[in-house]
C-alpha cells in the first residue's frame, strides 16, 4: 500500500514539474512574438491592425497549448504597445486553468 501512494505522489508531482515547465515555455514563447510585434508596428508605414492580426497568428501557432488568444497594438506619441491575453491548457492533465499575459512596449521609429 506504501509503495502505491508514494507511486501516486510521484506521478503527481511529475504532472506539476511537466506543467511548470510548458507554462515557462508557453510565456517566454509569447513575451518573445509580442516583443516582435512591437518592433514591427514601430516601423513607419506600419498597420496596426495587420500586425495585430499576425500577432494573434503567431501567438496561436507558436504557443504551446494555446486554446483563445487576444491580442492588441496601440500606438502613442512616441511608442507602440503590443499587449497579448492567452488562455492556455497544457498538454496532458489540466491541473487549474491559466491566462498569459504579455505586454512589449518599442519606440516608434522616426526616420531622419
Amino acid at each position: 500500500m506504501e509503495s502505491l501512494v508514494a507511486t501516486a505522489f510521484v506521478f503527481a508531482l511529475i504532472a506539476i514539474v511537466v506543467q511548470v515547465a510548458f507554462v515557462v515555455v508557453a510565456r517566454d514563447a509569447a513575451q518573445t512574438a509580442v516583443t516582435a510585434a512591437a518592433r514591427r508596428a514601430g516601423r513607419p508605414g506600419a498597420d496596426f491592425d495587420a500586425e495585430r492580426i499576425r500577432l494573434a497568428a503567431d501567438l496561436a501557432r507558436i504557443v504551446p497549448g494555446a486554446t483563445d488568444v487576444m491580442a492588441s497594438i496601440e500606438g502613442g506619441p512616441a511608442a507602440v504597445t503590443a499587449r497579448a491575453s492567452i488562455d492556455w491548457a497544457p498538454p496532458g492533465p489540466n491541473l487549474i486553468p491559466l491566462t498569459l499575459h504579455a505586454t512589449a512596449t518599442a519606440p516608434l521609429v522616426i526616420p531622419p
